[in-house]
C-alpha cells in the first residue's frame, strides 16, 4: 500500500528509471464542463499538460513538451508561465495552480498536431479532495476524490466543482489503456500529445473522464 512519503517525488541518484508523473481530472455532476491537469518528470525535463473542456466552448488547452524550470517539489517555471502541485495532507488534500497561455481549439483533435488556435491567458487555481482510500496499480496508485476549481478566464471565472479521479505513477511513465473509445463517441473531447510521440483521448462523458491512447 501507498505510504505519505509516496506522495511526492520519489527519490532519483541520475541512474535507472527517472520518471514521475501525477495526473487529476475533475468535472461537474452533470458532464458538461471538464479540468485536467498532468505532470510527467524525466529528471530535470518535464512534460506539462491542462485543459478545460465545456458544453458548445471550444477546447482550452495548454501544453510544455520538454520543458526545463523544473524547482523544489513540484514546481515548473518554464518561459511565460508557472504552474505547482501542492500536497496539502497526504491522501487528502492538493492544490494546483498555473499561470498560462493556452489556446481555444474549435476542433480538440487539433492538439494532437500543431495546436494552432486562438491564444489566450488562463489561471488555474484547484483544490483537490478526498477521504477514501488510494488503491494500488501498477508503478503507483489512483484515487476518487472531488475538485473545487476556479479557471479564470478574459470573459470571467469558471467554477468547477464535482467529482474527480487522479493517478500517481513513478518508475515509468503514465500510460492509459488502448482507448476503449473514439473520437465519433459522444462527449467533450481532451486529447493531448506525448513528447517523442503517440497521442491520448480523454473524453468527459456522462460516466465521467475515459481516458486511451490512440493506436497500439
Amino acid at each position: 500500500m501507498p505510504t505519505d512519503a509516496d506522495e511526492l517525488r520519489h527519490a532519483w541518484n541520475g541512474t535507472g528509471a527517472d520518471v514521475e508523473a501525477w495526473w487529476w481530472w475533475g468535472h461537474s455532476p452533470a458532464a458538461d464542463v471538464g479540468v485536467f491537469v498532468g505532470l510527467e518528470l524525466r529528471g530535470r525535463r518535464f512534460d506539462y499538460w491542462a485543459g478545460v473542456v465545456r458544453a458548445g466552448e471550444p477546447y482550452l488547452y495548454i501544453e510544455e513538451l520538454d520543458g526545463s524550470g523544473l524547482r523544489a517539489g513540484l514546481e515548473i517555471k518554464p518561459p511565460e508561465m508557472w504552474a505547482d502541485h501542492q500536497c496539502d495532507v497526504p491522501f487528502r488534500q492538493w492544490s494546483i495552480g498555473n499561470e498560462a497561455h493556452g489556446v481555444l481549439l474549435d476542433d480538440p483533435m487539433e492538439a494532437l498536431h500543431r495546436a494552432y488556435g486562438t491564444p489566450v491567458a488562463v489561471t488555474f487555481d484547484i483544490e483537490w479532495f478526498s477521504d477514501v482510500a488510494a488503491m494500488p496499480i501498477e508503478g503507483g496508485y489512483e484515487q476518487v476524490g472531488a475538485v473545487d476549481a476556479r479557471i479564470e478566464l478574459v470573459e470571467g471565472v469558471l467554477a468547477i466543482t464535482g467529482p474527480a479521479h487522479r493517478v500517481h505513477v513513478w518508475g515509468k511513465p503514465y500510460s492509459p489503456p488502448p482507448m476503449a473509445i473514439n473520437a465519433t463517441d459522444d462527449g467533450l473531447r481532451a486529447p493531448y500529445r506525448l513528447h517523442g510521440g503517440g497521442e491520448v483521448l480523454q473524453l468527459l462523458t456522462n460516466r465521467g473522464w475515459v481516458v486511451g491512447r490512440v493506436g497500439n
